[in-house]
């Protein structure tokens, strides 16, 4: 392995890794682990001084506290002429190393500020000079455990991330700098190299102050591997001296502290006779070398990856197209808008496209329409109730009424029709809401695909023209469907369908149907359910709750804040069951007039945020609306009192859950008592009037259900039937067409042709750095044939 290393060939594998690393810093990621060296160490190990004798200069920022703030590519160059130069400032070369210093200090504070914060966005610094061996070293925050002054409270977690991002990687080798005058089995740098590499394989441990250690103590044993205490690195330790304080602040030169730090090893009796493997230039050997070896080891998995990138980056050179060539701008534009045509049509009908957004973490298309209509809409349609603000006395005063002066021996058919027709007419604003929630999801959709295209996003202007170009089909039809969307819900009203075969009053049904009502009635209501002890509620009241999809329903529900914790909301007051429960403990209330635009609100939610979800609740006034809130933050504050005797306690909810309905309330009457009826309105019927009385309302209520059922799904399943037909159709029909109408002038073509500012720069730097990558795939080709 000796001769490989020492062969001119694999040496230039460091610089052939440089150009990849600074070509990946330019592109803003790096998609291949590259085989690098890390120093880590902590804030007062010498890490500095290390890397500037390692350097032969004075070119670090120096200080108190948090010095570096950003990860600094050191990328060495064996040359004749000594200068240094930054990736961030390519065409300009630096021979005053403490302007470099300077320039250092500067970028850091341009890219984190000018107070303590942190940055993984790496400096990439090259020194060429004839003192240095070809070497990269990535030079990373000194690890730190406390906050000192005005430094983050949470400093030591970030810059332990930090340095866990590079050494972590398996290609990355680490150099652990640790001070050998302190307690080495607490050394930052040694505990974070085990944690990473914990057989010791990618691990040089550097031990520096050897001069300040106690007096009759010594570090030999590590260097000779005699010594266990410390973990046993593969690599093993290399011992240097580094300059003190006192010789930076004296301006002591790199050269003469080597020279010291060789006579140190050199008259020391316990180094002496091992002094050719400790200090700066043996450690610089080391590192090169080993640096090599782990190259050529990862050699033929580096290939492999940079074949995968260079495809990558070919893919985007050829999504961008030429840039600036009038012969294919024409081609370019039909060729976008009839790509970009396709796949709109093609999202919409969930044909998968393979180039598109990932197609499992979120929905995308026209599965997202399908969730307006199947997961917002249906459910705000099924909510709407027809007996919710029923009583009896209405619906006698009702029958009176439309019976006249002489009154009637049946239920006439005009208090079923007055009813129902007024009724269905609740339909109308959540299906108006509904083509506003397809509009815009429509609109949505067509943004996404044009900024996932990049034969699309790369031309500003026909961006812009083709979102425009929906908007205004969009625009056309949008109140045809709102009329045909009205008509539908108008149709219902102007034709109430008795014979309708799933109508429990259709003629066929309707003796059988009667006479157990009858029968029913004669029995009188069933046994009212338990009362719910009186000790056990805190408080209780009416409210309104807002329903919780898109479409907006405000429902009137009777609360009960229990002392077990639970907030119930019932439907009606005396219900046996609730419609939701949330478990109030740890969950915040507060005042949300703002947020839902109505007075007297208070919202209630959990602030993890990802438990539950938020409820609102709407009051009569100010005095009910402060008391519920102040009620609730109280109940929140406490921990849950459950009594033995309370048959609805229950304990095992989350804060924050709303049990038994998360999203959406429903009726929990059991299937024994469900008899199209809620229980208020049962128990009026029985107790306030006569056996006629009692059995007309019951028919009535009954058939109302029934037929309201069979609107809600008429209109359900018929209005997103008309947005496809009217919205969602019309621009898969005519956008195309539409388009390529825009293309039909030499100059409209040269507008919508006219490539970004950003586009033009992403094409060049895409291209210089493909080029890169070319080169350093042939070059990593021949090493690989020269070392078989």
């Amino acid at each position: 392995m000796g001769d490989a290393v020492d062969n001119e060939e694999i040496k230039r594998l460091i610089p052939i890794v440089n150009k990849l690393q600074d070509a990946f810093a330019t592109m803003g990621s790096t998609p291949i682990d590259l085989p690098q060296i890390a120093v880590v160490g902590g804030q007062s190990s010498g890490k500095s001084s290390v890397l500037e004798n390692i350097v032969g200069k004075s070119f670090l920022p120096r200080g108190s506290g948090i010095v570096t703030r950003r990860p600094l590519v050191l990328q060495l160059y064996n040359s004749q002429e000594e200068y240094g130069e930054f990736l961030h400032h390519p065409n300009k070369k630096w021979y005053d190393f403490e302007e470099i210093c300077q320039e250092i200090e500067r970028d850091t504070d341009r890219v984190c500020g000018s107070n303590k914060n942190l940055k993984n966005q790496p400096i990439n610094l090259r020194v060429y000079s004839p003192d240095v061996l070809n070497l990269t070293l990535i030079d990373l925050p000194g690890a730190t455990k406390v906050a000192v002054g005005d430094q983050p409270k949470d400093i030591g977690k970030q810059i332990r991330n930090m340095i866990m991002s590079y050494a972590s990687k398996p290609n990355c080798l680490i150099l652990a700098v640790t001070a050998a005058n302190t307690d080495l089995a607490n050394s930052d740098a040694i505990e974070i190299a085990k944690e990473v590499d914990p057989q010791g394989k990618r691990t040089l441990g550097v031990l520096t102050k050897l001069d300040l250690m106690d007096r009759g103590t010594d570090a030999r044993g590590i260097f000779t591997g005699e010594d266990t205490n410390l973990p046993n690195l593969a690599l093993g330790y290399v011992g240097v001296v580094n300059r003190s304080q006192a010789d930076i602040n004296e301006r002591k030169g790199i050269a003469s502290a080597r020279e010291g730090e060789m006579q140190y090893f050199s008259m020391h009796p316990s180094y002496s006779d091992i002094q050719d493997k400790l200090g700066t230039a043996y450690l610089v050997k080391k590192c090169s070398q080993m640096l090599l070896k782990h190259i050529q080891s990862v050699l033929p998995q580096l290939s492999s990856d940079l074949n995968k990138v260079i495809a990558q980056k070919e893919k985007e050179m050829a999504d961008m197209g030429e840039i600036a060539n009038p012969k294919r701008s024409r081609a370019d534009i039909t060729q976008a808008i009839l790509k970009f045509s396709d796949r709109f049509c093609r999202s919409i009908d969930g044909k998968l496209d393979p180039d598109g957004p990932s197609l499992t973490r979120e929905l995308t298309g026209g599965a997202r329409i399908e969730g307006i209509f199947h997961d917002v809409f249906a459910p705000a349609i099924g909510d709407i109730d027809i007996l919710e603000q029923l009583g009896a006395d209405e619906v006698q005063t009702l029958i009176r009424n439309v019976s006249g002066l002489g009154g009637s021996l049946f239920i006439p058919n005009s208090a079923f029709v007055a009813l129902v027709t007024q009724n269905i007419q609740r339909l109308e604003d959540p299906s108006l809401q509904c083509v506003q929630l397809a509009y815009s999801e429509v609109l949505n959709i067509v943004s996404m695909i044009s900024h996932n295209m990049p034969q699309v996003d790369k031309y500003p202007a026909l961006k812009s023209t083709i979102v425009e170009a929906a908007n205004q089909i969009l625009r056309e039809n949008y109140e045809p469907c709102n009329k045909l969307t009205s008509v539908m819900v108008a149709m219902e009203r102007n034709r109430v369908n008795m014979a309708h075969p799933d109508f429990i009053g259709h003629r066929d049904n309707f003796g059988e149907f009667t006479q157990q009502v009858e029968e029913e009635a004669a029995q009188g209501p069933p046994p009212p359910p338990a009362k719910t002890l009186q000790r056990t509620i805190v408080k209780e009241g009416h409210a309104n709750k807002k329903g919780g999809n898109a479409i907006v329903l405000w429902q009137k529900r009777y609360l009960i804040m229990k002392k077990d914790g639970t907030l119930n909301y019932y439907r009606h007051m005396g219900d046996p069951e609730p419609a939701g429960v949330i478990y109030v403990p740890g969950c915040i209330v507060e005042r949300a007039d703002a947020m839902v635009g109505k007075r007297c609100s208070f919202q209630i939610y959990h602030p993890a945020g990802n438990i539950g979800k938020t409820f609102f609740f709407q009051l009569q006034n100010e005095q009910e609306a402060n008391d519920w809130v102040q009620c609730l933050k109280e109940e929140c504050a406490k921990e849950p009192e459950v009594e033995d005797d309370d048959p609805n306690a229950d304990n095992n909810l989350l804060p924050g859950i709303a049990a038994p309905a998360a999203d959406e309330d429903f009726d929990q009457i059991p299937a024994t008592r469900q008899r199209g009826l809620t229980d208020r309105i049962h128990a009026a019927i029985h107790e306030n009037l006569g056996m006629r009385e009692k059995v007309e309302c019951e028919i009535l209520f009954r058939l109302l259900h029934s037929y309201f059922e069979i609107v809600k799904k008429n209109i359900a399943d018929q209005v997103p039937k008309a947005i496809s037909l009217k919205l969602i159709n019309k621009v898969k029909e005519e956008l195309c067409a539409r388009l390529l109408m825009e293309i039909d002038s030499e100059d409209k073509v040269k507008q919508l042709s006219a490539v970004s500012d950003e586009v033009k720069l992403k094409f060049e730097k895409t291209k210089g750095t493909l080029q890169l990558l070319h080169e350093s795939q042939a070059i990593l080709r021949d090493l690989s044939f020269s070392t078989v």
